[in-house]
């Protein structure tokens, strides 16, 4: 069941900040998974649910749920952006969809025991290449190398997370050259 703005006044309370020196990533975090109408420098309003925003462009990513279960895409360029309006807070909604979205077969098609293999293998090519690597996450499911790079399952260089260009570039080329079979 949707939970909808309460009044008009809540409304005008999550109206976005013209200013854009208070808008730090955790801003941005709180509109993810809401629904948003978007009004543009030309305009134009852009209603659907956040699926992420990229904090450093400000762009909006929202998706458009159809009727006959289709989904659309649409991004709003953060340049473009004017304001940002939340009209539903029910953050649960459509959250396990939007998360879903954009997960490839390669993503679901493991068993825990496989991504435990998985993981513990990429592991031992790591310290058998001298990185400091260790398990990390709440249930062990991330390999993290000295804080600055973060390898999710299913354990690929495309799971790779890190802001540093360089050492994910490097980390990516390592996992690409890893053996089929680490011994």
């Amino acid at each position: 069941m949707a939970a909808p703005m309460s009044s008009e006044t809540d409304r005008q309370q999550s109206q976005f900040s013209a200013n854009s020196e208070n808008r730090s990533p955790g801003f941005w975090r709180s509109y993810v998974y809401k629904e948003v109408e978007v009004t543009t420098v030309d305009g134009r309003e852009h209603r659907g649910w956040v699926h992420t925003v990229d904090p450093v462009s400000e762009s909006v990513v929202l998706v458009h749920f159809e009727e006959d279960r289709q989904k659309t895409v649409e991004i709003v360029m953060g340049h473009a952006v004017k304001g940002i309006t939340v009209v539903n807070e029910d953050m649960d909604s459509h959250r396990e969809e939007l998360d879903h979205m954009f997960v490839t077969a390669d993503d679901t098609n493991f068993s825990k025991h496989d991504l435990r293999t998985r993981r513990d293998d990429l592991k031992q090519w790591l310290e058998r290449n001298r990185l400091p690597v260790k398990v990390s996450g709440k249930e062990g499911e991330l390999l993290s190398i000295s804080d600055a790079l973060v390898i999710e399952p299913p354990y690929s260089a495309e799971s790779c997370r890190s802001t540093n260009e360089i050492i994910l570039g490097r980390i990516q080329a390592l996992i690409r050259s890893k053996p089929t079979s680490v011994q």
